[in-house]
């Protein structure tokens, strides 16, 4: 079996999140838009630190993914959300959790910088906490991870490995929206000072970047299964 599979899915965060991996030995790449805004919680995370009554209120969906990290906001006007799955033996899927994202990070950089992005930074060593990182994404570093040249994250990245698979998640900051962020959240938790200059806003059409990433991904891909 060759080639790749590509799916492009708009629907419920909390259904994408719920989808298994592939029973293919196929690379995959997944591009999902949220029909609603969902806040989405690593898989270590409790809900009980999430203010249920505020997501209700603001029609925001509580969602647990199986990656790891800290709680990421999604909304189809705000983020681009694209999932890579690659089979354990596929040539990118790395052992080393520390060395597997980095090839993401490289390519969501140069085709950013390619939509006008300029001054992108890619963390290549080890995570990097903070305070508030275990509670929100966007508050760390990790492998991979793209950032301005003043340190707002633009593209974060989890993973989840199996013995059989990798799978990459991976949203890209198009506009930070802390003050909401932190209404969701029970206490405790960061002032807005804390985390107001987490993620980035870099002012373009999610479509046009969630396109963008998708076919360059796709490129990729291809090249390396040749």
């Amino acid at each position: 079996m060759t080639g790749i599979v590509t799916e492009i899915v708009a629907g419920s965060a909390v259904d994408f999140h719920a989808r298994p991996l592939p029973t293919d030995p196929r690379p995959h790449i997944w591009w999902f838009t949220p029909t609603h805004s969902a806040l989405v919680l690593g898989s270590t995370q409790d809900r009980s630190i999430v203010n249920s009554t505020e997501c209700r209120k603001r029609s925001i969906e509580i969602v647990k993914r199986r990656s790891g990290g800290g709680a990421v906001l999604l909304s189809s006007a705000t983020t681009v959300w694209i999932d890579v799955v690659l089979p354990a033996t596929h040539e990118l899927s790395v052992s080393d959790i520390g060395q597997a994202p980095l090839w993401l990070g490289k390519l969501f950089q140069k085709e950013l910088a390619n939509l006008g992005v300029a001054d992108l930074t890619i963390h290549k060593t080890a995570m990097e906490k903070t305070v508030w990182s275990t509670l929100i994404c966007f508050a760390g570093r990790g492998p991979g991870e793209v950032f301005t040249s003043d340190g707002r994250k633009v593209v974060g990245i989890s993973q989840r490995r199996t013995r059989e698979w990798a799978r990459f998640q991976i949203v890209v900051s198009l506009a930070w929206r802390p003050e909401i962020f932190l209404a969701l959240l029970n206490a405790p938790k960061p002032i807005l000072e804390d985390i107001f200059q987490c993620g980035s806003d870099i002012s373009l059409d999610a479509h046009l970047v969630g396109q963008t990433l998708f076919d360059a991904l796709k490129e990729k891909l291809t090249i390396e299964g040749q």
